[in-house]
C-alpha cells in the first residue's frame, strides 16, 4: 500500500511538472499571439523614476523637517547596508534571488503543489524581480494578461540591472505602511534609526511588514507583528543568514515601533523656505516634495522657539479687542552680515502649512520706521546732513499736504539728532521736499523697498504708502546701517542640494551691493542710538548696545492706531515687529498709546535679552572715516530741554561727523572745542 501511495505521489509530481512547462511555454507563447502591449513598451530604466521626500537642515546642518508629496521615502545605495539587513528581505521575499533568471520555477513548482495538496491557490511565488515590476508598472488585478506582462518585464529587468541593483531599487521603492515608501524611510519612521544600524530583529520586522503592512505594523497589533517578525526570522536561520545564537537573542527582544510624526515645526518659516525653494529652482511645489531635494536653511531653531513663545504670551500685546479677536504680529530676525533670515513668525499661531504669513504676504504703512531708509540716511548720503544740522518743526504746508506731529506738538528749531530721536514728522517731510521724491526711492529701491506707480508725494515720509510694505522687506532694508554699508537680498535658504548630491543654490553667490558709505551707515547708527537711550524706543533700552526706529499708523483721525512697527538692530542682528490687527476697524484697532515704541520695543527687547544671555553683545565700531568732536552742550541746547540727556558731561557732548562736514579743522581725530553761536 505504502509503495503504491509514493508511486502515485511521484506520478502526481511529474504530471504537475509536465502542466507547469506546458504553462510556462504557452504562457510565452501567449504574450506573443494577445500581443500584449505593457511589457513591449515597458522601460527598465523607469524603475529608477522614484519620489523623494524634501529634507530641510536647520543652520547647524541638523535635519528639522522631512516633506513629502505623497510618498515618504529617502532612496539608499543599498550596497552600504550590513548583511543581514538585505539578507532578511531574501529570506522571507525570495531565496533564489540570487540563482533565478526573474521567474523562479522550483518556487512555482513548489507553491503550486502546496496550494494542490490545501485544496487553494493562496501561495504566492513572486520573485522580487516581479514584485519590482509590479509595483512600479503594473496595476494590481489579478488577470492573466497582468501576469503574463509581469513575467517578462521581470526577464527585462533582469537583464538591464546587476541583482545588487535590483534588490536595491526594491528596497528603496516597497511600501512598509505608516506612509512609509522604502527601507530607509521606514526605519525612521518605525525606530527612529537609519536603516544601516538596524538590528536583526527590527529588520526582520519590516521584512514581516510586506505582507500586509496594514495587519502587522507594531502600532497596529504587537503580537500580529511579533508572530510575523518570528516567521522571517526563522527563515534567515533555516537560510544559514543568522546564527542559532542571533536567532534566539533576536526572539527575545519585545517588538516596538512607532507611528510616523504628523509634526510640523516652525511652520511660518518652514513655509518661508518652500516658498522660496520653489522661485529659486522654478519648480512647483509638488516637483519641490517630491525630488529628494536637499535644503540647509539659516533656521536658528532657539531664537525660532523662542519668538513662538513671545508669540503665545499676552502679556506682551495689547488686550484683545472687545469681541475676543486678538492683536497679530510678525517678526523677522535676519542675519546682518549676511541677510540670512534666522528666526521668523506670520503670526501668533501657525495653523496650516503654506498659509498666509504677515512676515512676508502682507503690505501695511510703515509709519515713521521707513524714515531712516526714505529719508535720513540718503539726506546724510547726498546732501551733507549731520547729527547737529538744525531743522524747523513748526506747522507747514507742503501744497495740499499738511502733516502733523503726534500730539499736534511743535518743537521750533531742532537738531537732526532730535528729529530722529523723537521721530518729529513736519522736518522729515521738509527733507525729503528738498531731497526730492525720485532720489529717495532711488535709495530705497537698492534696498528692496518697493513702490506703487501712485507713491510720488511728500506723506512718503512717514509711511504713507499706496500698498505698503512687509515685515521682511523692513528688516533687510536696515542691513546697511547695521553692516557698513551694504545690502543683499534676504533669504531663509543656504543651499540646496539635489538628490544626487549636486549642488543647486548657495547663498554666498547673492550679489552683495555697495548702496550707502560706511560713514554714512554709521551715523545713522549713531542717531537710531539715540531712540534707544531717551526716544521713542527707550522701552528697548537694557543696557544691550541697539539702535532702532519705531512706527506708528493712524487710524479713525488718530484717536487710535492702525499698525506699530520697530526695527532694532546691532552689527549682528536685525529684527523688525508688527502688531495690529488684520483688519482695522472701529472694534479691532490699537489705542492711542500702544505705538512702535510700546508693545513692540517691549517684544524686541526680550528677544535681544534672550539672543544674549550667555554672552556680551557686540558694541558699534567707529569707521576710520569718521571723527569725533566736542560740542558745548549748552550752546546747542536751544529751545529743545531734553537734548541736555544726550550730555557726555554737564557742558559737552561728542558728536560724529566725516571729515567733509566735521565743524572745524582736526588732526588725528583729537576732539575739539566748539560752540553754535547760530542757529537760524
Amino acid at each position: 500500500m505504502k509503495k503504491k501511495k509514493k508511486f502515485l505521489k511521484t506520478i502526481a509530481v511529474l504530471s504537475v511538472t509536465f502542466l507547469l512547462s506546458a504553462v510556462c511555454i504557452a504562457s510565452f507563447l501567449g504574450v506573443y499571439i494577445f500581443s500584449l502591449s505593457d511589457w513591449k513598451n515597458f522601460d527598465p530604466n523607469t524603475l529608477e523614476d522614484m519620489d523623494e521626500s524634501l529634507i530641510l537642515y536647520d543652520d547647524n546642518g541638523r535635519e528639522y523637517l522631512q516633506l513629502d508629496g505623497g510618498e515618504n521615502r529617502r532612496i539608499l545605495d543599498c550596497k552600504t547596508l550590513p548583511d543581514h539587513v538585505k539578507n532578511a528581505f531574501i529570506a522571507i521575499e525570495d531565496q533564489r534571488f540570487y540563482e533565478h533568471g526573474g521567474i523562479d520555477i522550483v518556487r512555482i513548482f513548489g507553491a503550486l503543489i502546496n496550494d494542490i495538496k490545501s485544496g487553494s491557490f493562496k501561495e504566492g511565488a513572486s520573485t522580487i524581480s516581479q514584485q519590482l515590476v509590479k509595483t512600479a508598472a503594473l496595476s494590481s488585478n489579478k488577470t492573466v494578461s497582468r501576469k503574463l506582462s509581469e513575467i517578462m518585464m521581470a526577464f527585462k529587468t533582469e537583464q538591464a540591472y546587476s541583482k545588487d541593483d535590483i534588490l536595491s531599487l526594491y528596497l528603496n521603492m516597497v511600501y512598509f505602511g505608516n506612509g512609509a515608501y522604502g527601507i530607509e524611510a521606514a526605519s525612521l519612521t518605525y525606530f527612529d534609526k537609519q536603516a544601516k544600524d538596524l538590528t536583526v530583529s527590527e529588520v526582520a520586522v519590516l521584512a514581516g511588514l510586506l505582507k500586509s503592512p496594514s495587519a502587522y505594523a507594531p502600532h497596529i497589533s504587537a503580537e500580529k507583528c511579533t508572530k510575523r517578525r518570528n516567521t522571517v526570522l526563522l527563515r534567515m536561520l533555516e537560510c544559514g543568514y543568522i546564527s542559532q545564537q542571533e536567532y534566539n537573542e533576536s526572539l527575545a527582544q519585545p517588538v516596538t515601533g512607532k507611528t510616523r510624526s504628523t509634526e510640523y515645526p516652525y511652520g511660518y518659516y518652514t513655509d518661508a523656505v518652500l516658498q522660496e525653494a520653489t522661485d529659486i529652482l522654478g519648480i512647483s511645489m509638488d516637483e519641490l516634495l517630491r525630488g529628494g531635494y536637499r535644503i540647509y536653511t539659516a533656521l536658528d531653531t532657539e531664537k525660532q522657539e523662542y519668538m513662538e513663545l513671545i508669540a503665545k504670551n499676552d502679556a506682551l500685546f495689547p488686550l484683545p479687542a472687545d469681541d475676543g479677536e486678538k492683536t497679530e504680529a510678525a517678526m523677522v530676525l535676519l542675519s546682518a552680515e549676511d541677510a540670512e533670515i534666522s528666526a521668523m513668525i506670520g503670526g501668533r499661531e501657525h495653523t496650516a502649512r503654506l498659509s498666509f504669513s504677515r512676515a512676508t504676504d502682507m503690505r501695511r504703512q510703515p509709519g515713521s520706521a521707513i524714515k531712516p531708509v526714505l529719508v535720513f540716511a540718503p539726506a546724510i548720503e547726498y546732501m551733507d546732513y549731520t547729527a547737529t544740522s538744525f531743522l524747523l518743526d513748526q506747522p507747514t504746508r507742503f501744497g495740499e499736504y499738511s502733516p502733523r506731529n503726534s500730539g499736534s506738538n511743535f518743537k521750533g528749531w531742532v537738531t537732526l539728532r532730535d528729529v530722529v530721536a523723537y521721530s518729529v514728522n513736519i522736518p522729515a517731510v521738509s527733507m525729503l521736499e528738498e531731497l526730492g521724491i525720485e532720489k529717495a526711492k532711488g535709495y530705497c529701491e537698492s534696498v528692496g523697498i518697493e513702490f506703487d506707480e501712485k507713491d510720488n508725494n511728500l506723506s512718503l515720509a512717514l509711511g504713507g504708502f499706496t500698498n505698503g510694505i512687509t515685515p521682511k522687506e523692513l528688516a533687510s532694508s536696515y542691513q546697511p546701517f547695521a553692516n557698513g554699508g551694504y545690502y543683499t537680498a534676504p533669504t531663509t535658504i543656504c543651499r540646496i542640494i539635489s538628490s544626487d548630491g549636486r549642488l543647486l543654490y548657495s547663498s554666498d553667490r547673492r550679489v552683495k551691493h555697495s548702496v550707502l558709505s560706511e560713514e554714512t551707515a554709521f551715523i545713522m547708527t549713531s542717531l537710531l542710538k539715540s531712540g534707544v537711550e531717551y526716544g521713542t524706543a527707550k522701552k528697548l533700552n537694557s543696557g544691550i548696545p541697539l539702535a532702532a526706529k519705531t512706527g506708528t499708523t493712524t487710524y479713525d483721525d488718530a484717536v487710535n492706531n492702525k499698525d506699530a512697527w520697530i526695527t532694532a538692530y546691532n552689527s549682528e542682528y536685525i529684527l523688525s515687529v508688527w502688531t495690529g490687527f488684520d483688519k482695522t476697524d472701529p472694534l479691532h484697532s490699537l489705542k492711542k498709546g500702544e505705538t512702535g515704541g510700546s508693545y513692540p520695543a517691549l517684544i524686541a527687547k526680550s528677544i535681544f535679552k534672550e539672543i544674549y544671555k550667555d554672552r556680551t553683545a557686540p558694541e558699534f565700531n567707529i569707521p576710520d572715516g569718521i571723527v569725533s568732536v566736542t560740542l558745548d552742550a549748552e550752546a546747542l541746547h536751544n529751545t529743545f530741554e531734553t537734548v541736555s540727556a544726550m550730555a557726555g558731561s554737564e557742558n559737552s557732548i561728542v558728536e560724529y561727523y566725516t571729515e567733509d562736514t566735521a565743524p572745524l579743522s582736526f588732526e588725528n581725530d583729537d576732539a575739539v572745542e566748539f560752540v553754535y553761536n547760530d542757529v537760524e
